[in-house]
């Protein structure tokens, strides 16, 4: 139990402070994703997206919003995942793409694509009245795709399809708690500083926004950091010494 609760409290330590320092270590992980939430943000504003909620509604699915919006979904999962590899051990080398196991990786790529995919199948054939039980059955039985995904990321092959199935699955709730309670809030946040520039001033519409896309980088640098100490129980084995935090390789994923 003693064991558990120092994994979960590094977890969360990993998490959050591993994540927020990426923006001092690694910097241009957040701006992956901060540069075209910015553009995205401009182009809002000069569609009057923020005049008022009627405008915003009106608005949202502008193409020339849609245009930039695409770019910064991308930028989402890309920071994520540079931040996932900085934490989980490839650290101030992450840009250095030559130690993804790229194999391993394109093949869990393309199942977590295909998962997705079933998934949209299985709600337009049912007109979106999927049955509780079946929605929620297919998202755990296809979570595990989730940690075969990252481990390749810095280039750990050891996390077999197999294995993520069978011993993986603590690693994988793990991962996906530490993640989704980096990204709940903040995206509560992010959408809140929405609804609060409707009927602003220029002045403080740029500044929420500004602010904004500062926090979706650091929205990504959580998750990503997350998806890593998830995945390493708690305890990621190589870690930059800068970063304040165990290095001991205790945390061997299950």
């Amino acid at each position: 139990m003693k064991d558990m609760l120092g994994r979960l409290a590094n977890g969360l330590r990993v998490t959050f402070l591993g994540g927020l320092s990426l923006f001092w270590l690694a910097p241009l992980i957040p701006l992956i994703v901060i540069v075209p939430e910015f553009v995205q943000h401009i182009a809002e504003i000069d569609l009057g997206m923020f005049g008022s909620k009627d405008a915003f509604n009106a608005l949202a699915n502008d193409p020339m919003r849609w245009a930039f919006g695409y770019f910064k979904v991308a930028g989402v999962i890309l920071a994520t995942l540079a931040a996932a590899r900085f934490i989980g051990g490839a650290g101030k080398r992450w840009w250095d793409l030559r130690t993804i196991a790229w194999k391993q990786f394109l093949i869990a790529l393309a199942l977590n694509i295909g998962s997705g995919l079933v998934g949209y199948a299985i709600k337009e054939a049912m007109d979106g009245d999927v049955p509780l039980v079946l929605d929620y059955g297919f998202q755990i039985a296809t979570l595990p795709l989730l940690i075969y995904l990252v481990g390749p990321l810095w280039g750990d092959t050891s996390m077999t399809l197999r294995r993520a199935y069978t011993v993986g699955w603590i690693a994988t709730l793990f991962a996906a708690f530490l993640s989704m309670l980096a990204f709940a809030p903040a995206q509560m946040l992010h959408e809140y500083n929405h609804t609060l520039a409707m009927g602003q001033s220029d002045a403080v519409v740029w500044g929420l926004m500004v602010w904004d896309s500062l926090l979706v980088g650091l929205m990504c640098c959580w998750m990503g950091a997350g998806l890593a100490a998830g995945y390493w129980l708690g305890r990621p084995p190589v870690l930059d010494s800068q970063v304040n935090m165990a290095e001991t390789p205790e945390g061997q994923p299950a």
